[in-house]
């Protein structure tokens, strides 16, 4: 908005349709902010790639653990089924070695009964004279005797052979358990270890994903200021390129001095040139110079003149332009009120306003700037 009584300001200008030209420093600063929001996109993409790095880990430890957990439940069947082999094996052993003790006690019995039996008989050739038997009888008792100690033993030996054979197959069998238990207790001890390996992965995954997270927070918030430059910077481009043209359109009259005083009371404290911006944290131009004067305190023309602009300019804030002639003019930036209205001729020295904090500004201070032929220059040579 413009003083009362004065032209239309820089800003209402050109709402109102005055032409923008481009402005190599805006371009350069959102170039900036462009590589600024690269580099934050990048970190974002690495710590999403680690996040999923870390999901791939975990699915995968989650698949080895489904594995191992089968092979523990396999081998934890198979101790099962060894322990119940093992079981009818030593119930047939025990029966085995009761069919040893009735065998041997049979075998003993029919030593018993063979010895009474050739006790009681008479040697041969007595049976024969004195008619107890024919030699035929005797042979045929014989016989028999020996044949019933042979099936004895026969029957002995069979059922050794059984107990050693079901002995054989109750080492077997336990030896069998006991290969089944280590691979049971090894299958569930990998179970642990993969269970806390997992664990460690989904902690590590969080952390991932907490990562990513807090980058995907501070590349929105890179885009966000990045628009917001993108939309400030045109504002004070179509602003800058509005001063210009306001400047350029005034008839030129006789030359401007060289020297200007200096505006306010107070250090520099940021020069002209190129540095970081407090706002928008990207590099950009500082068109001028700025006086850290403290709220309120005076502003003083730097040189006798006409006001040319008195009023709001985008990023600039209360802002008054003051035509020096020959080209040039100067500029006073973030003011709180005004002491002159567009038209007016000033003096040097003369306070034309009050130090603010008005437009792009993070504290109370002068922006001040010198502009030739409408384009910001360095002031300090000219104070």
């Amino acid at each position: 908005m413009a003083v009362a009584g004065g032209p239309v300001s820089a800003s209402a200008s050109v709402a109102a349709g005055m032409p923008r030209r481009p402005h190599a420093p805006a371009a350069a600063e959102f170039e900036a902010a462009s590589r600024e929001e690269a580099a934050a996109l990048a970190t974002v993409t690495a710590a999403r790639a680690e996040r999923e790095q870390a999901q791939a880990r975990v699915r995968q430890l989650e698949r080895d653990l489904a594995s191992a957990g089968a092979r523990a439940q396999q081998a934890g069947a198979n101790v099962v089924i060894v322990e119940a082999a093992q079981r009818r094996v030593e119930v047939t052993l025990v029966e085995t070695r009761i069919r040893l003790a009735g065998a041997i006690a049979r075998s003993r019995r029919s030593a018993a009964q063979m010895y009474r039996s050739v006790g009681a008989t008479p040697p041969p050739v007595l049976g024969a004279l004195t008619h107890e038997g024919s030699l035929g009888d005797l042979a045929s008792r014989q016989l028999y005797l020996e044949q019933a100690g042979e099936r004895n033993a026969k029957s002995l030996t069979d059922v050794k052979i059984a107990r050693a054979d079901v002995a054989d197959s109750l080492r077997t069998l336990r030896r069998q358990r006991r290969d089944a238990a280590e691979l049971a207790n090894a299958a569930r001890a990998e179970q642990t270890r993969l269970s806390a390996v997992r664990a460690e992965q989904e902690r590590a995954l969080a952390v991932a994903a907490a990562r990513e997270q807090r980058e995907q927070v501070v590349l929105t918030s890179i885009q966000a200021r990045k628009a917001e430059f993108e939309r400030a910077a045109q504002r004070q481009q179509a602003a800058s390129a509005a001063i210009e043209q306001t400047l350029t359109a005034r008839p030129s009259r006789g030359t401007a001095s060289r020297h200007f005083e200096f505006p306010a009371d107070g250090p520099i404290s940021s020069p002209f040139g190129w540095r970081v911006h407090p706002i928008f944290h990207t590099r950009r131009l500082h068109s001028g110079i700025d006086i850290g004067a403290s709220y309120g305190s005076p502003v003083r023309a730097g040189a006798s003149g006409t006001v040319a602009v008195a009023g709001v300019i985008s990023g600039y804030g209360n802002a008054i332009v003051i035509d020096h002639g020959g080209g040039i003019a100067t500029l006073y930036g973030h003011l709180s009120r005004f002491k002159v209205r567009v038209g007016q001729t000033v003096s040097a020295g003369a306070t034309i306003g009050a130090v603010g904090n008005t437009g792009n500004s993070t504290g109370p201070h002068l922006h001040f700037e010198v502009r030739v032929q409408g384009v910001p220059v360095d002031p300090m040579p000219y104070l």
